[in-house]
């Protein structure tokens, strides 16, 4: 009787922690927050999407994201980042294993809001920091970013360069615009001093309080993450 007991209670933790999903193309996105995270999500959960986008990688992470709110100039949203192990199942109703103990993790984003006011669904940078003082400074400094690469000229630059081909992107200032168009930021972090952004592992830029129009384009050589 016990071993019988044992038994049904490490089934219901294993069950309460590993949860089979079906394919998440396929349920809605609200329905599918409900049921990964539980409690755990403040606002719905209004999209979704698959890091790496090939769903047939190995070990591949679901992104869901939150209904995204507006805090003074950005927008601010939470996505969950759920690790998939597939369960050796064909059925629709078994596919995926969800770890809710260990494989469910979750980073603030921001944005900046549309022209109209309204949050866009793309277009979302990680931030460190999560008081008011912080994202006023973070959008601060992603609306000076935008504002450089729209060609506005108030915004002086700086480009600094490691060694070729760098030194040729940064010698041209339509070209480094273009250039850094076609990437996006992955994170943003801001002090009482200046606002850093990395665009991507080549490339960082960078503004300071103190020169609210001049802008800082460093290009290196790639950085390990």
């Amino acid at each position: 009787m016990k071993v019988n007991m044992n038994l049904a209670v490490s089934s219901a933790i294993l069950s309460a922690v590993l949860l089979a999903i079906p394919e998440p193309s396929s349920v809605p996105a609200n329905e599918l927050g409900e049921l990964i995270l539980e409690e755990r999500s403040s606002q719905p959960i209004v999209s979704l999407a698959f890091w790496p986008p090939d769903i047939h990688r190995r070990d591949p992470v679901l992104l869901l994201n939150e209904q995204a709110t507006r805090q003074g100039l950005p927008c601010l949203r939470t996505q969950w980042r759920i690790r998939l192990k597939r369960t050796g199942e064909t059925t629709d109703t078994k596919r995926w294993w969800v770890d809710r103990a260990r494989g469910v993790h979750s980073q603030r984003q921001i944005a900046l809001a549309d022209p109209s006011g309204d949050c866009p669904s793309k277009g979302y940078v990680k931030i460190s920091g999560y008081r008011s003082i912080d994202l006023d400074r973070a959008g601060w400094g992603l609306a000076r970013y935008r504002a450089f690469l729209k060609g506005n000229e108030e915004i002086n630059y700086r480009c600094v360069a490691e060694d070729q081909p760098f030194l040729e992107v940064c010698s041209n200032v339509e070209g480094l615009r273009e250039w850094l168009g076609q990437k996006t930021p992955t994170y943003l972090w801001g002090n009482d001093q200046r606002v850093w952004l990395r665009i991507d592992s080549t490339s960082d830029a960078e503004i300071s309080l103190a020169s609210p129009y001049r802008l800082t384009i460093k290009l290196h050589r790639p950085v390990p993450f």
